[in-house]
């Protein structure tokens, strides 16, 4: 039975099969070239001499990058189709990070972040378009799993760098072996890739049922997005700051402090390819709660950790609760009424990429100022904070119903 059931898949093989496999591959690509960065980043620090103030002002680079490249690729996308771009991103991608990882100087390195944000940002937005479109033709969510992939190639990432830092390979030969993989897998992803034929979520036609009344942000997304803020800001300094913390505070070696994130991230992943079944049990309201009481917890835990190992604890946890607050809020935000599901989104697009991009060179700042311990207690207190943002932006049925607004999560499709 199951040998026809795959051999039937074979032949008739469901519609945009490659196209979904390609957009896996771009996620992880996303992920996997993104945190590759993240165990090179102690290395750059000491190579440039550089205190935490100084090393967050470099970081900007990327947030500002992104920011300016974002709203490009979405309309390139939109006009020339994803695979054009999605071809000239990971091209580039895989000169940026051996960049990174050999810059000798701080001009050098700042306009290799800066490409770096471009790049992720660009690949960000494309990546998310596609999905959205092929959503859109099948008709069902997958969104959550493309970013669980994403999660995927995160861990990946840190994981297999950290694994050549601690054989003894420079951070430029590590960078090099990455954009090989990143070679290889663009090779089969970017050809299946949707071409210019396909347009884009942006010229969407808004239903009857969502009708455009206002061009300007609610409050409700403007609670979404603080939220999505506050889970990415937490999540840029897991990626950008857990490695230094562990060295400046717990004098580990360079080669190990990529374990926090490797922590983080697999936990992270974990709890995304499991979140529709949290969902399907605890309701989008009640998941999220536990969610940013678990991440709280954990990066309390990082906070008040006693010895390095329990820090790793700490950092598992913040994965794991960090997990599903974001795929969540996006869901949330597209099914809302008020504004057209490609206009709410983009708003807490920005949110979200600003803590992500920006948020880790403002912990750079604070660090200078009152030390990374403190400033991980005000993220902590942010995701504290998440609790009453959930509350005051669920859905009246959310709050009446509790898990029977599920339904609408499963059914209804971010972009």
């Amino acid at each position: 039975m199951f040998n026809q059931t795959l051999l039937s898949r074979i032949q008739s093989p469901s519609p945009y099969l490659w196209q979904k496999i390609a957009t896996a591959l771009c996620f992880f690509c996303l992920g996997f070239g993104t945190a590759a960065w993240a165990p090179l980043i102690p290395y750059a620090q000491q190579r440039l001499l550089l205190n935490h103030a100084d090393f967050g002002l470099l970081l900007l680079c990327a947030g500002i990058g992104s920011m300016l490249a974002m709203p490009l690729a979405g309309r390139l996308a939109n006009a020339l189709g994803c695979r054009a771009v999605l071809a000239v991103i990971l091209s580039a991608l895989m000169f940026i990070l051996p960049a990174l990882a050999y810059s000798p100087n701080h001009i050098m390195m700042a306009v290799s972040l800066f490409l770096f944000g471009a790049s992720a940002g660009a690949l960000g937005v494309t990546v998310n378009m596609q999905a959205a479109q092929i959503e859109k033709k099948l008709g069902k969510s997958l969104m959550s799993g493309f970013h669980g992939v994403c999660s995927l190639g995160g861990l990946a990432g840190v994981l297999g760098m950290t694994m050549l830092m601690g054989f003894g390979l420079a951070p430029l030969s590590g960078a090099i072996i990455v954009s090989g993989i990143l070679l290889l897998i663009a090779l089969i992803a970017v050809p299946f890739s949707l071409g210019a034929e396909s347009k884009t979520v942006t010229d969407e036609a808004l239903s009857p049922e969502q009708p455009v009344k206002k061009a300007a942000p609610t409050l409700a997304i403007l609670g979404i997005g603080l939220i999505c803020f506050v889970a990415f800001l937490s999540e840029g300094a897991a990626m950008d700051w857990s490695g230094i913390y562990l060295s400046t505070e717990f004098s580990l070696p360079a080669a190990q402090t990529g374990l926090a994130y490797s922590f983080f991230a697999g936990l992270m992943v974990l709890g995304r390819f499991s979140g529709h079944l949290i969902v399907n049990q605890l309701g989008e309201k009640n998941t999220i709660l536990l969610s940013a009481l678990l991440a709280t917890t954990g990066l309390l835990t990082v906070v008040f950790a006693p010895v390095w190992q329990v820090v790793l604890v700490g950092y598992a946890i913040l994965g794991l609760g960090s997990a599903n607050i974001v795929p969540l809020m996006f869901s949330r935000a597209g099914r809302q009424k008020t504004l057209a599901s490609h206009v709410a989104l983009s708003y807490v697009s920005v949110f979200a990429y600003t803590g992500s991009l920006i948020g880790p060179a403002l912990v750079g700042f604070g660090s200078e100022m009152i030390g990374l311990s403190l400033v991980f207690s005000v993220i902590a207190i942010g995701l504290l904070g998440i609790t009453i943002l959930n509350h005051l932006t669920a859905e009246p049925r959310e709050v009446h119903q509790g898990g029977d607004a599920v339904a609408p999560l499963q059914n209804e499709t971010p972009a």
